[in-house]
């Protein structure tokens, strides 16, 4: 591996597991679940996440093009992804880890070569910017699903599951 690209790599392995154990011992009820109707549940946003993961390996592997424009071809591939909750943590575990693979191979001449490639149609920061874009990404939604798990657990009466007892929060008062 490019040591310099150790610290980058070493970031999205730490966020693959966090998000995996944010997803341990979760029931259909949790995964299917909406705090709102028009909210997301963990189901939908583990499909969105499959298919960003899919891109972004492609764009790595392959330097194809991040997705710009929902042309109907694409948004025909989109639609054709079911809300298959185990098939999908499985595609995403597959995509995620194919991700990291070529990103372990990757150089950091090579990583700036295909970031260009993948973000020629968006504005993109960072050179580098599809070594981390897709751990940044899973990490917004890592403390989605925290959040809807919380709630969900809050609104049967039960303690949140991830820190129930944070000091940080008052305990009852307006704040």
């Amino acid at each position: 591996m490019d040591q310099a690209l150790e610290v980058v790599v070493e970031m999205a392995e730490s966020i693959w597991e966090g998000f995996r154990r944010a997803l341990e011992d979760i029931t259909p009820a949790e995964v299917n679940w909406r705090p709102l109707p028009e909210g997301n549940s963990i189901s939908l946003i583990v499909r969105h996440l499959r298919i960003e993961a899919q891109w972004h390996r492609a764009c790595l592997e392959r330097g194809e093009p991040m997705p710009h424009e929902t042309t109907e071809n694409l948004q025909r591939q989109i639609d054709s992804v079911t809300l298959d909750y185990d098939g999908n943590l499985k595609a995403l575990e597959e995509a995620y880890a194919g991700f990291l693979r070529e990103l372990r191979g990757m150089t950091l001449g090579g990583l700036k070569e295909q970031t260009q490639a993948a973000y020629k149609a968006w504005p993109s920061s960072s050179p580098h910017f599809l070594g981390f874009h897709q751990a940044m990404h899973l990490a917004t939604h890592w403390g989605q699903i925290r959040t809807i798990r919380n709630l969900y657990c809050k609104t049967r009466g039960e303690p949140a599951r991830f820190f129930p007892d944070n000091p940080s929060y008052p305990r009852g008062e307006a704040g």
